[in-house]
């Protein structure tokens, strides 16, 4: 007998012990985390009632009128279909899951059911509640559907009356065949158990439609936010209900906005609501695009935007909602504005040229040297009046013969020069002849340069000559071989003058190789002398130290005053020589770099208290802000903190009374430290010499003030190695800025925007 059997009544009812372990059974199935949890723990519990290890549950979908596994033991997925259609009242698993009531299956009739089992049992799964599900098939029906497969309804079934009213939800099939008492306790639990699993399947398919309709919804938002125009939807109110990416730029703050981009976001709705109202009240939705200014929040310019509103419809937006695309037209608005221009130009052009040519046939009037065009057949068509003088007979007045003659041998020698121009493939030709002056009879020698005038066909329309009379080029031939003879004697001369020219260059080229190799060389021995060049100057300041500390012995008051001034010698020698080798060092390429990531506002704390001493001692009030407590670069801090100690050390060695302020802000991938004073100033015509090497602007001051001229050079040598960058601004007498450009790495990295500094106060008496 099996566990089911024992745990049954006569009547086929569970025992009272049996009725707990249902209890318990029921609510384990409702408290499961999900549907295959559920069906799964179903299973294996009525597995072990019957003795079997394999079985499967198949749950109904009444949208797709199918029966799909939601959970198995001890077979393989392709053991058992994934899904059945329950319009297959072929397959015994569909018909006992529409018939509510229990099948046995005996051995042959598995290879219908695609299941490896010998005998197997399939448990109805009713839904529980009266909702719509394909109809159920009554146990008579079921029988005549299972007999041809071998199939057939338990011995003692469920009672009808029990599964009144209930839709199938799906089924359960175990592997074996427990008995009739057992089946008839096991379908009582899948009878309680159905409905369980039947809203847990729906639980699960409204879960699955919640995510379909999330991951639709987050797909959309990428579109909307990918596309490059504003688009923004609002309700019958004109408030923004759905905005993208570029709308929010436009219209919406963050916390983190500076006031003036706030503003700025504040009046770009203001106008934004002005024209949609206008456009509702006019009915200018569906009237297409129509103009609107608004104002870049970042960059502070104006804006011209095309909007493209369209009212929409659905209870998803409500009544009155509107979607507005603005497109950018602000460069088109530009390039058409310039166009225009152009275009006046062009008209402007043309009249000109209008101008021109008549400018110009005036001048052909006018000209000295005739000019004669003719024809593709050689023919004269067009001449100014000098050519008319030399090719053409007057009508009228009083014939000369030789006048006459000399016209016709003009045109002949004129004429024949055009028409062996004419058929050769040359475009323009010069040539000399001999013509005769009509009025005096005289041989006159000219040069006529003729020029083809192609069509858009590529062929040859008229062909312009001028006549140029060479008179005086004869005139001046004679002295031709005495001019040729001084150009050979000067061409001689520049040929030698030329090799001593290029002797000159050649020993400068080599004085100026040997130059940079020396001053190569020359950095190459400082960058090598670091040590040699300090470890002396460490041993005067250390035994100078050591006396002053009465290490050796009581000291006298002049003693002491002469020490101290070695000492503070020292120390400026020892600056001077460390300005003199990081220079040789940089020109040597031998300053290594060791880069980290550094909390900007410590470094700045740390130059700050540095400098404290002689801030105190000028009396002068020092400013230090950092735009956030969490401002970082990856940098190399010694270098970093070098170039601030330079620039602040300068602007208060050169500020009397007054201020000295330090502002560090991140614009999108870069740092900003401005470094600003009250101080002296340095002229407009001194700003690029400052940068020069050992160079101070005033040497006269040299003494008042000290240094190298070395630590703005250095300065910017530095940051060219940090990959940044700096720039002085400077008024003479009101004071100096210097702003330096560090990458927050040397790979773009972060967001932009200036966060919003505040301010760390470092000054006298403070």
């Amino acid at each position: 007998m099996s566990r089911a059997e024992h745990d049954l009544t006569d009547d086929g009812r569970p025992s009272s012990g049996t009725a707990t372990d249902l209890d318990e059974l029921l609510a384990t199935l409702a408290e499961a985390p999900d549907l295959a949890s559920s069906a799964a723990f179903l299973l294996s519990r009525l597995g072990e009632l019957t003795g079997s290890s394999r079985g499967f549950v198949c749950l109904l979908d009444p949208a797709l009128e199918t029966l799909g596994v939601v959970a198995m033991v001890g077979l393989e997925r392709d053991d058992v279909p994934a899904a059945l259609s329950v319009n297959d009242l072929s397959h015994p698993v569909v018909v006992a899951a529409l018939s509510l009531h229990p099948v046995r299956c005996e051995r042959g009739a598995i290879g219908d059911a695609r299941v490896p089992f010998r005998e197997w049992i399939a448990l109805p799964l009713p839904r529980g509640d009266d909702r719509a599900g394909p109809p159920a098939i009554p146990v008579s029906r079921a029988a005549d559907l299972l007999a041809p497969a071998g199939l057939r309804p338990t011995d003692r079934p469920v009672r009808q009356q029990e599964w009144f009213g209930h839709a199938p939800a799906g089924v359960v099939v175990l592997e074996g065949d427990p008995g009739v008492e057992a089946v008839s306790a096991l379908a009582r639990v899948t009878m309680f158990a159905g409905p369980i699993l039947s809203r847990m399947g729906m639980a699960s398919a409204v879960r699955q439609a919640a995510d379909r309709t999330a991951k639709e919804r987050d797909r959309l938002t990428s579109i909307i936010d990918s596309l490059p125009d504003p688009i923004v939807i609002t309700n019958a109110a004109n408030d923004i209900i759905v905005q993208n990416a570029r709308a929010e730029r436009l219209l919406n703050t963050r916390d983190s906005d500076s006031e003036g981009r706030r503003r700025a976001v504040e009046v770009n709705n203001l106008l934004f609501t002005s024209y949609l109202a206008r456009a509702v009240m006019t009915g200018g939705l569906q009237s297409g695009p129509r103009e609107l200014n608004l104002v870049d929040p970042g960059e502070g310019t104006d804006l011209l935007f095309e909007v493209l509103a369209h009212p929409l419809s659905g209870e998803a937006q409500g009544a009155g909602a509107v979607l507005s695309v603005l497109r950018d037209v602000t460069d088109l608005r530009r390039a058409g504005h310039e166009l225009e221009r152009q275009m006046q130009r062009v008209r402007l052009a043309e009249f000109e040229a209008t101008r021109e040519r008549d400018r110009l046939n005036l001048i052909l009037e006018n000209v000295a040297d005739p000019i004669l065009v003719t024809d593709d057949q050689s023919n004269i068509i067009m001449m100014n009046d000098e050519a008319e003088r030399l090719f053409q007979v007057r009508e009228g007045g009083r014939r000369n013969y030789g006048a006459i003659q000399a016209i016709r041998g003009n045109d002949t020698k004129f004429t024949s020069f055009i028409s062996e121009f004419t058929l050769g493939t040359a475009i323009s030709r010069r040539a000399r002849m001999a013509l005769a002056d009509p009025q005096s009879g005289r041989e006159l020698p000219v040069e006529v340069v003729s020029g083809k005038i192609i069509n858009e066909h590529g062929e040859p329309s008229v062909i312009v000559s001028v006549v140029h009379d060479l008179t005086k080029q004869v005139e001046n031939e004679r002295l031709y071989e005495e001019l040729k003879k001084f150009s050979a004697q000067l061409e001689e001369r520049i040929r030698a003058a030329t090799g001593d020219l290029e002797a000159q260059n050649l020993k400068l080229q080599w004085q100026s190789q040997e130059l940079a190799r020396a001053n190569r060389l020359k950095s190459e021995f400082l960058a090598s002398m670091s040590h040699e060049l300090r470890t002396p100057l460490n041993a005067v300041l250390g035994h100078t130290s050591l006396l002053l500390d009465r290490l050796f012995g009581e000291i006298t008051a002049q003693q002491t005053d002469s020490l101290e001034r070695v000492r503070a010698a020292g120390q400026h020698l020892q600056a001077l020589i460390d300005d003199i080798l990081d220079l040789a060092k940089i020109e040597a390429g031998k300053m290594p770099l060791h880069l980290e990531d550094i909390a900007l506002r410590e470094v700045v704390i740390e130059v700050a208290q540095q400098l404290e001493p002689m801030v105190r001692k000028k009396g002068l009030d020092v400013t230090y802000r950092v735009g956030e407590d969490g401002m970082r670069v990856y940098t190399d801090r010694t270098k970093l903190k070098q170039i601030l100690l330079n620039l602040l050390s300068n602007a208060v060695k050169f500020t009397h009374v007054g201020w000295v302020r330090l502002d560090a802000t991140r614009s999108d991938d870069f740092v900003r430290i401005a470094v600003s004073d009250s101080g002296i100033g340095i002229k407009s015509e001194h700003l690029d010499a400052i940068w020069e090497d050992f160079r101070q602007i005033d040497q006269s001051r040299t003494r008042e003030f000290g240094g190298t001229g070395l630590g703005l050079s250095i300065t910017r040598k530095l940051l060219e190695r940090l990959g940044g960058s700096v720039q002085v601004e400077s008024r003479y007498g009101e004071g100096t800025t210097f702003t330096v450009w560090l990458p927050v790495r040397f790979a773009p990295a972060g967001e932009p925007g200036f966060a919003e500094p505040h301010t760390l106060k470092l000054g006298t008496g403070d």
